[in-house]
């Protein structure tokens, strides 16, 4: 089987109706972020279809992405580990793709040895679960305080198994805002802490600190990915897991530069921005090597999060799977969204990646093909 032909697919829902490029990227209330797809065709008449991510500007996205349909034409896409393993000497020859360029290929061609089988990726991966415990995260709230105490009551209503914080910044109304959802969900509901890098170290360990009183289950890049000294400095001094990796780049060797050197208690890792599927997998088996757990980012569109469920399915030292909140702000472009049954997600059983598209909405939101 070889790959015959690729398209790139910019996409833009809602385009020109947004307040403006940073505003739509909070995903206020149904503004969604643009994305790009990749869809794969194969001399035996089979598809492979992935999501990835837009950037804000997704022409922009796809172009930076087109590099790699040269080095995918022709090949068979159930060697993925010769793609994997050829990639590294190409990238660094000809493209510099960016972080997440080559993981929607890797899904797309995932999705067809799926197909070929007959049988769902999860089970392919070797699943070790049918349902996975889920977990939703809040974007970052302009309603203030208020608004993320209702998200989190709303979650534990809704029988989600925890809810993570993504804050403010700010360090002093950050503290006041994780002691007072903590003192709305009470004391048996899991919390999460993710700055996404926006501490210093001194702030940084301040909110840990305050954090391990409130008994919250983890404390998830409070400094940039790349500031290793600070990382390594928190891991030593807080007893909340430190967790981080997420845009370290190169998805395993990256990561096993965090293990090595003690940065982080758990590492982090998608099938968007880290390698697509075999870049997950090989992030979580190393991660498990070394006893840690390997924590999977939700990638915003529902589209590339049910190709992460399959991972979370097939990955034991995953604890959850998580889902940005709220869930309508990124379904787009599904006919079938997440299946959810009491807080645990169930991966899709149709062979390959089983996502059920909506080409009609795709359709009208595409801008350009590159």
């Amino acid at each position: 089987m070889r790959i015959t032909s690729i398209d790139l697919r910019a996409c833009a829902p809602e385009a020109g109706t947004a307040a403006g490029a940073v505003e739509e990227s909070r995903l206020p209330g149904g503004r969604r972020p643009p994305f790009v797809v990749v869809r794969m065709e194969t001399d035996e008449g089979l598809t492979g279809t992935s999501f990835a991510f837009g950037t804000l500007d997704p022409k922009a996205a796809a172009a930076a992405m087109s590099p790699l349909r040269e080095f995918f034409l022709g090949r068979d896409p159930i060697e993925r580990g010769r793609a994997w393993a050829e990639f590294r000497h190409f990238n660094r020859s000809w493209t510099h793709a960016p972080i997440y360029a080559y993981g929607p290929f890797d899904n797309a061609c995932w999705d067809i040895t799926g197909l070929a089988a007959g049988l769902p990726v999860h089970r392919l991966l070797g699943g070790v679960r049918d349902r996975v415990p889920t977990y939703v995260s809040s974007m970052f709230l302009t309603g203030g305080i208020p608004a993320y105490i209702e998200q989190a009551l709303d979650a534990r209503r809704r029988g989600f198994k925890a809810y993570k914080i993504h804050p403010t910044g700010d360090i002093g109304v950050d503290l006041e805002l994780y002691a007072a959802v903590r003192d709305a969900v009470g004391g048996g509901f899991p919390l999460m802490a993710d700055p996404v890098g926006a501490y210093t170290y001194e702030e940084a360990l301040v909110a840990g600190r305050a954090l391990e009183r409130l008994g919250y289950r983890w404390l998830e890049e409070p400094v940039p990915d790349d500031d290793w000294h600070s990382q390594r400095k928190l891991r030593e001094k807080l007893d909340i897991p430190v967790i981080g990796t997420e845009t370290t780049p190169f998805a395993h060797r990256g990561t096993s530069s965090a293990i090595a050197f003690d940065l982080v208690d758990a590492v982090r890792t998608d099938v968007s921005w880290r390698g697509g599927i075999t870049g997950v997998m090989r992030t979580a088996a190393l991660a498990d090597a070394f006893g840690m757990r390997c924590e999977l980012h939700t990638c915003v569109a529902h589209a590339l999060d049910l190709v992460n469920l399959h991972c979370a399915a097939a990955v034991a030292n995953c604890t959850y799977f998580e889902l940005l909140y709220p869930l309508e702000d990124n379904d787009f472009g599904l006919k079938t969204g997440i299946r959810i049954e009491d807080g645990f997600a169930i991966p899709p059983d149709a062979p390959g990646l089983g996502i059920d598209y909506d080409w009609d909405a795709i359709d009208d939101c595409t801008v350009a093909m590159v």
